[in-house]
C-alpha cells in the first residue's frame, strides 16, 4: 500500500494546511483544519489543543484521515462548524468494523494511525492550555488528482508581501506603514512554515525595502 507522502508533494520538515476528518463512537463525522508537519515520508506530526471533537475522536479511535484540498468552502465550513455529511464519503475501516470518512472532492487523502500522544501544558500571557503532540504513521495514501498540490501558508504570505511591495511607493505614509506591518507578519509566517526558496525570497524582498530606505 502506497504511503510515501512525497508522491503528493509533501516533504520532510515542511508544514501544510490540511483538513482532518474523524468519526466518533456514535458514528458522527467531524472535520477541522490543522497545520500538519511531515516528519518522514510516512510519518506526520500534529499539535492539537484539548477540548475539541477532533482530539477526542483521535484519542478514542487512534486513527484519522488527512484530506488535501485547496477548496475555500471546505476550509470555511470546517473552521466555523464542521463539514456536513453531504460533502463526505464514508469507507469501511480495514482494521476493524468502524467507518472512516474523507472529503469527497479532496485531491488526495491518507489514513493515519496514532503512534504516540504526549500531553503538555502550554502557558502564555493570556491563559494556560492543554495541548497534545501527536505522531502518526501513514498507513494508506489515496491520490485522486495526479496534480495534487498541498496548501502551505508561506506561498500565500509571500504573494501578499509581493503585491504590497509593488504598491508601496505609490501609496500614502499611513498605507506604507500598514504594508510594512503586514510584511513583518508575512516574514514571520514564512520563517515558521516556508521552504528554503520562500525564505530566500522574503529575505530578498526585505533587503530591497531596506535599500530603498524603509525601516523594517
Amino acid at each position: 500500500m502506497e504511503t510515501d507522502l512525497t508522491k503528493i508533494g509533501m516533504h520532510k520538515d515542511q508544514q501544510y494546511e490540511v483538513i482532518i476528518t474523524t468519526i466518533d463512537k456514535d458514528g458522527n463525522s467531524n472535520a477541522a483544519p490543522f497545520g500538519l508537519r511531515v516528519l518522514e515520508e510516512n510519518e506526520v506530526f500534529l499539535r492539537i489543543f484539548e477540548g475539541g471533537n477532533t482530539i477526542k475522536n483521535i484519542k478514542d479511535k487512534g486513527e484519522f484521515i488527512v484530506n488535501i484540498t485547496n477548496d475555500p468552502l471546505m476550509f470555511t465550513l470546517s473552521t466555523t462548524n464542521t463539514i456536513p455529511d453531504e460533502y463526505l464519503t464514508r469507507i469501511p475501516n480495514k482494521s476493524n468494523t468502524d467507518e472512516l470518512a474523507y472529503l469527497t472532492d479532496a485531491e488526495a487523502y491518507f489514513i493515519c494511525e496514532v503512534k504516540s500522544i504526549k500531553e503538555a501544558l502550554r502557558e502564555d500571557d493570556i491563559k494556560s492550555s492543554d495541548v497534545n503532540f501527536i505522531k502518526s504513521e501513514v498507513v494508506e495514501l489515496n491520490i485522486k488528482n495526479k496534480c495534487v498540490k498541498p496548501m502551505n501558508r508561506a506561498i500565500h504570505a509571500l504573494i501578499e508581501a509581493l503585491v504590497n511591495y509593488s504598491r508601496i511607493n505609490i501609496v500614502d505614509d499611513d498605507t506604507q506603514k500598514y504594508f510594512l506591518e503586514r510584511f513583518l507578519e508575512s516574514e514571520r509566517v514564512i520563517k515558521r512554515v516556508g521552504n528554503e526558496k520562500e525564505k530566500e525570497s522574503i529575505q530578498i524582498l526585505k533587503e530591497d525595502l531596506i535599500n530603498q530606505g524603509f525601516e523594517i
